[in-house]
């Protein structure tokens, strides 16, 4: 199954973004990368009606008005319920905004806009400032897949529990450990370093080299190209790999205790020194959209 964890886009709204799919009518909110909220909605009565692809919010209104109907802003009986979110879609307007027909979120009922629950959409207007990235597609993937366990993962390498720093976050999804890519090189000796060409993420040790690409489950190892069971994670440029990446590319002997959080790495070799340590950055994979101005009326 696919799923999405993002690396935010560069500016004021750099910390959120928003993803809607159609096909299974969810909406999931992002922070730092990290999927935050899924909510149910509504979308366009065919699949033509929603537009597809790349947005950003473009105006916020309390109370919009529903112009068609000469409705006012604010009423029980306004279709566009308490908040609107514009869209930069072209053909529009077309907005994230709240309803009147509680009973049509889940479905495929509007005229293209995507509805939510008010109180959902009450929440979502004080998350996202003007500039947040939307994006709008169709596909089977269920984005509570996305979801992560951030409670600390307690790391050990030859049954030692391994000290970590501040800055080296670890997380579980999808009931499989993740540990930074950085953090398992410094222990077990492979150096790392990043391959702004070829935008790999290259590692190598006497006898063995391997080059990694984010998010693919493509890499080679000692030149011949391998498949993994699981691509490397990329969240805000910081590279994480899971235990099968662990054994396939690094012949590390992985435990993982859910229950307990801990994951015990066993190996044969010397941790390398901090100044040995290289650091891998990979490059934003976004970029931000502008949108001007609009306001909402008929495509509800």
């Amino acid at each position: 199954m696919s799923f999405f964890i993002f690396t935010p886009i560069a500016g004021a709204h750099e910390n959120q973004m928003i993803i809607i799919n159609k096909k299974t009518n969810q909406l999931g909110f992002y922070q730092d990368g990290i999927l935050q909220k899924v909510f149910p909605v509504a979308t366009g009565r065919q699949r033509s009606f929603t537009p597809e692809g790349k947005f950003t919010i473009i105006n916020k209104i309390i109370n919009p008005p529903y112009y068609k109907k000469n409705i006012p802003g604010g009423s029980p009986h306004n279709p566009l319920g308490p908040r609107w979110l514009g869209l930069s879609a072209p053909g529009g307007p077309f907005g994230i905004h709240g309803n009147n027909n509680p009973g049509s979120i889940g479905t495929y009922a509007s005229n293209g806009c995507i509805r939510l629950h008010n109180k959902d959409i009450l929440w979502l207007y004080e998350q996202v400032p003007i500039g947040t990235p939307v994006i709008i597609l169709w596909n089977d993937t269920d984005l509570n897949s996305g979801f992560v366990d951030n409670k600390p993962i307690k790391v050990y390498l030859n049954h030692e529990a391994v000290t970590l720093g501040s800055d080296l976050r670890t997380f579980s999804r999808q009931g499989k450990p993740y540990i930074p890519l950085k953090l398992l090189c410094q222990l077990i000796g492979y150096h790392l370093a990043w391959n702004i060409q070829t935008g790999t993420i290259e590692l190598n040790r006497s006898g063995f080299t391997a080059s990694l690409t984010s998010n693919t489950k493509k890499a080679l190892l000692n030149g011949q190209q391998v498949n993994l069971t699981d691509p490397p994670l990329v969240i805000n440029g910081i590279t994480y790999v899971t235990e099968s990446t662990m054994e396939e590319i690094f012949s590390v002997d992985v435990t993982w205790q859910p229950d307990s959080r801990g994951l015990y790495l066993s190996v044969e070799t010397t941790p390398v020194t901090a100044a040995e340590q290289c650091e891998a950055k990979p490059e934003q994979s976004h970029d931000s959209l502008q949108g001007e101005n609009r306001q909402p009326d008929t495509n509800k």
